[in-house]
């Protein structure tokens, strides 16, 4: 039978995706049986990027092979690949030259694998499984040097990697359109300096379009403005329109509250304590914005701020006077500060969009969400947190509830790339997690979740169908679902 989805590979032998083989048995050639192989299956060539090379590989070619080469070596070397599943099979060419290589999932020898047959065997497989847990694996073959008796090599050939899909029940985000500085229109009011901005914003009604020359705007910026659904009020400018408030000590580059129906996007936010704040405001959207050398946070939405957005942004070097208070983007206010800052109610920040914004070099975490907040989401955000987030265990925390995260990509994290904190009581519940891309490169999971009470008492759900590498502790302390 051929690979369903592969027809260039119209002689590929079945591969038995069978039970695991015990730990460091010795396979023999015979054991290379023939199977069917279900639909839904993938073939990774040996001649994919997907497959990683350490050492000396050389290329040789046949008709007969899995996308009509392999690759083979004679000298201390290992091929690895990283796949999502719960099933995937090693094929090889067997020859009358090759030698034992071990197979190793996720790190630990499961099987020494004998490449030996005394005629050519194309397209075997000679090590499969499909009892791994859930999540991301490796599986990495080595050349050990060794030999069966009968051969004249020592040589390990990589043919191919099987995966066999996993039907995933992760929920199909619908698309979510928003303002963005592109679609700013054309000016009603043009100013040039800080007082013009804030004088413009005093008067502006609904549909009024505040553009803002270039230059620099040496002072914080206050606006309290209401425009409606159908006529927001915008505040436009360029890049090389700069907010400067003129310290990181002090000051707010931006500060929006009592509004509603209002967009600010484009300019530039800098030399402040904090760089934009939104507060008791209701449907207000931060876009395209350039957030750089700021004291504290970065962006703040706070004080029952609901139904706004947080689109597009570049926001980086935040938490200069203060790494603790440094996160890139912060929704909510802590529960420690409820009483100062909310009544003692807990701040329902609610049904927030943190969307394609671009955060580094933050103090603290490049996105924070706190108890109290709810029915945010969480998608299409690119995260780097190389040489940065000194206060920070992770890329984005939520304490929440009810957050979808999906769709974002992380890389260099100092601790895990995902984390859930339910340390205050009746929050950190229900959030969702999927389709993430997660490269942690540290020595902790890809999804933390903290919870109260037993493992999955908080409802959340982290889907198999993220992608976590390089996490030293592993995928996720909480079992992933399909």
């Amino acid at each position: 039978m051929l690979f369903p989805r592969f027809t260039r590979h119209a002689t590929i032998a079945a591969v038995a995706i069978a039970a695991l083989v015990p730990l460091s048995a010795m396979i023999p050639a015979a054991a290379a049986s023939a199977a069917t192989v279900p639909a839904g299956t993938t073939v990774i060539d040996s001649a994919s990027a997907q497959v990683k090379y350490a050492g000396t590989w050389r290329t040789s070619g046949s008709s007969n092979d899995s996308g009509g080469s392999v690759r083979f070596s004679t000298t201390s070397s290992s091929a690895s690949f990283t796949f999502q599943g719960t099933s995937v099979a090693f094929i090889t060419r067997l020859t009358s030259s090759s030698g034992t290589s071990n197979v190793a999932i996720d790190g630990q020898v499961v099987a020494t694998v004998n490449g030996y047959s005394a005629s050519t065997a194309y397209k075997h497989a000679a090590y499969s499984t499909t009892s791994l847990s859930a999540g991301t694996h490796t599986i990495t073959v080595s050349r050990t040097g060794q030999k069966d008796a009968r051969s004249t090599g020592t040589s390990s050939i990589i043919d191919a990697f099987v995966v066999s899909a996993v039907p995933s029940t992760a929920p199909t985000p619908a698309p979510i359109s928003t303002h963005r500085y592109a679609n700013c229109p054309a000016a009603t009011v043009t100013v040039t300096t800080a007082k013009e901005l804030m004088t413009a914003s005093a008067q502006a009604q609904p549909g009024t379009v505040i553009k803002m020359a270039p230059g620099t705007y040496n002072a914080q910026i206050n606006m309290t403005v209401n425009g409606t659904a159908s006529n927001p009020i915008w505040v436009c400018g360029p890049r090389t329109a700069v907010v400067n408030a003129g310290s990181i000590q002090n000051n707010h580059g931006i500060q929006v509250s009592n509004s509603s129906n209002l967009v600010v996007a484009g300019m530039t936010v800098t030399n402040s304590l904090k760089g934009i704040s939104v507060i008791r405001s209701k449907n207000v959207t931060i876009a395209d914005t350039l957030v750089d050398n700021i004291g504290y946070e970065g962006i703040h939405l706070r004080a029952f701020t609901t139904d706004s957005k947080v689109v597009g942004n570049t926001i980086r070097n935040t938490g200069k006077r203060d790494p603790f208070y440094g996160e890139g983007i912060y929704i909510g206010t802590s529960d420690a500060n409820w009483c100062a800052q909310t009544n003692c109610l807990p701040d329902r920040t609610d049904r927030t969009l943190l969307m394609a914004n671009n955060i580094s070099l933050t103090g603290a975490q490049p996105i924070e969400v706190k108890e109290g907040t709810s029915n945010g989401i969480i998608r299409d955000n690119v995260i780097n947190g190389a040489n940065a987030m000194p206060r920070a265990a992770e890329w984005v925390k939520v304490k929440g509830n009810d957050w979808q995260i999906y769709h974002n990509e992380g890389t260099n994290s100092t601790m895990h790339g995902f984390a859930v904190n339910g340390s205050v009581a009746g929050w950190g519940l229900r959030n969702v997690f999927f389709d993430n891309t997660v490269p942690v490169n540290a020595a902790g999971f890809g999804f933390f979740i903290h919870e109260q009470g037993s493992k999955g008492a908080s409802g959340t759900k982290v889907y198999c169908s993220n992608t976590v590498t390089a996490a030293g502790s592993g995928f996720s302390n909480l079992a992933c679902t399909s």
